[in-house]
């Protein structure tokens, strides 16, 4: 009897010490993730200028949204838009950058540090940076000037047909090295004899890198694709030092349409329906990824 107690004891002990290691990372995550989004649902439920009381007006926000608000499906269609090329070009520039590094390319170690370094940096430095590159006398335009390409040269950030595109670039410049990491890791992962059998069966280097290393990158496409799509809906530092929401509203985003509800016309109750609506679309995303690419089940299965 006293040894089935002693035990008892030693296991609530342990729960007790689990509990309190976890504790900490808990408490943060309801003081600073949970919290705020349960306060920001129902917060879109209120009209509030950030100094009185909050007024309940229900749905009210949300009917403004969409039907009334000129810039919501502006602001949707130009966040899905800039979320897919951006991860398109990302994923394409960060495997390039991979397979060149992970084949030792002569001073493969310096162009390793290149391409990481815009990710170290900061976005509000390399977004004024590349607003002087796209300007008129930018180096753009320098550059096709010394090109004798004078009839190609625009005011990039200034008209409507090239000003998301300025953005779209700029994103694949700061995030291919990021996604150069995680293929790199995957690379590693991959046994060598794969490489050297192929090798001896005269698959050349191209065929290598589309038959073995891109099929078991699998998993790590999967895992970037969603990072991805997450990363490019909440974009806002780029889109608003570089264009601010122009020219004419053309490059408006979610975040963008968020910040200055809050913080320039300080409807935070309006800022937070279109939060929770960035949120719910980022989730819905997740889900549908998750089941029809079947992420998951393959995950369980390995």
């Amino acid at each position: 009897m006293a040894i089935s107690e002693l035990k008892k004891r030693q296991k609530i002990r342990k729960r007790i010490t689990a509990i309190l290691f976890v504790l900490p990372a808990l408490l943060f995550l309801v003081m600073f993730v949970a919290y705020p989004v349960f306060q920001s649902i129902a917060l879109s439920l209120f009209k509030w200028d950030g100094a009185g009381s909050w007024e309940f007006n229900g749905l009210e926000n949300y009917r403004k949204m969409f039907t009334t608000d000129r810039y919501f499906w502006t602001a949707l269609k130009n966040t899905i838009l800039f979320t897919v090329l951006m991860t398109c070009g990302e994923m394409f520039l960060g495997f390039i950058y991979s397979v060149l590094v992970d084949l030792g390319v002569r001073g493969w170690k310096i162009f390793r540090f290149i391409f990481f370094l815009p990710v170290t940096l900061s976005q509000v430095a390399i977004s004024l940076l590349f607003v002087k590159i796209f300007q008129e006398d930018g180096l753009v335009n320098a550059m096709l000037g010394f090109l004798n390409l004078e009839g190609l040269q625009h005011i990039w950030l200034g008209e409507i047909k090239y000003a998301m595109w300025c953005l779209i670039i700029t994103s694949w410049w700061i995030y291919g090295g990021w996604h150069m990491v995680f293929f790199l890791a995957g690379m590693q992962s991959i046994n060598p004899e794969i490489y050297e059998q192929a090798k001896i069966d005269g698959a050349s280097t191209l065929r290598r890198v589309f038959v073995i290393t891109v099929p078991l990158l699998k998993n790590v496409w999967f895992v970037l694709i969603a990072l991805s799509f997450i990363l490019g809906f909440k974009m806002f530092t780029l889109v608003y030092i570089m264009t601010t929401e122009g020219p004419s509203f053309a490059t408006v985003v979610l975040g963008t349409r968020i910040y200055r509800y809050a913080f320039w016309v300080h409807k935070y109750g309006y800022a937070s329906t279109w939060a929770v609506v960035m949120v719910v679309a980022s989730l819905i995303f997740a889900i549908l990824y998750v089941k029809f690419t079947g992420y998951r089940e393959e995950a369980l299965a390995e």
